[in-house]
């Protein structure tokens, strides 16, 4: 602020000068420049402590953000710190898990290659066809059987009718008979 009005006293008095005015303006004109050239040291003087206070209040307000910054940032980075072990430790029994149950596996599949699996899906596939053979024998042996039981069950119900039919005969003769002897006996008596 300063510096703008001796830069507009000097402009002034170079006008001036330039003017060629009277000796008495520019006395006048050299007296104020010489007032407000004693003014710019104590105005230098302001600013420059105007300036430190300034510079002091921000350094201070600079120096508290950081410092709270920074105890944000520490603090964060603890937590972080904290989360990236409980990770890696997880991590590690994953690790583990998996490397167990790779084992297992691998077993698994060193077990199943041993097995030799044409080998027994002939052998099973002969025992089906053998199984299958023994089941259609059995089926044409029981078909013989059931035309066996069901001829003889002809036989036996041809059997039987003939048998009741002469026990009807029999029954009929003896009835006869009874009836014969029972008038005989009567006939005899009287």
């Amino acid at each position: 602020m300063a510096s703008k009005e001796v830069l507009n006293a000097l402009e002034k008095l170079h006008q001036e000068l330039e003017k060629l005015e009277p000796a008495i303006k520019h006395v006048e004109a050299a007296e104020q420049v010489t007032k407000i050239v004693k003014a710019i040291p104590q105005k230098h003087i302001e600013l420059l402590k105007e300036v430190k206070d300034n510079d002091a209040k921000y350094k201070g307000e600079l120096k508290d953000l950081f410092t709270k910054e920074i105890t944000g940032i520490t603090e964060e980075n603890k937590k972080l710190a904290k989360n990236t072990r409980e990770i890696q430790q997880q991590v590690k029994a994953e690790q583990e898990s998996l490397s167990n149950l790779k084992d297992k596996v691998q077993a698994f599949h060193e077990s199943i290659e041993g097995i030799n699996f044409p080998e027994k899906l002939d052998k099973l596939d002969a025992n089906v066809a053998g199984i299958m053979a023994a089941i259609q024998s059995v089926q044409s042996r029981l078909d013989i059987i059931e035309r066996n039981i069901t001829d003889r069950l002809k036989d036996l119900s041809d059997y039987q009718k003939e048998t009741r039919a002469g026990q009807q005969t029999n029954t009929y003769i003896t009835w006869a008979l009874i009836v014969i002897g029972v008038i005989a006996i009567i006939l005899i008596c009287k």
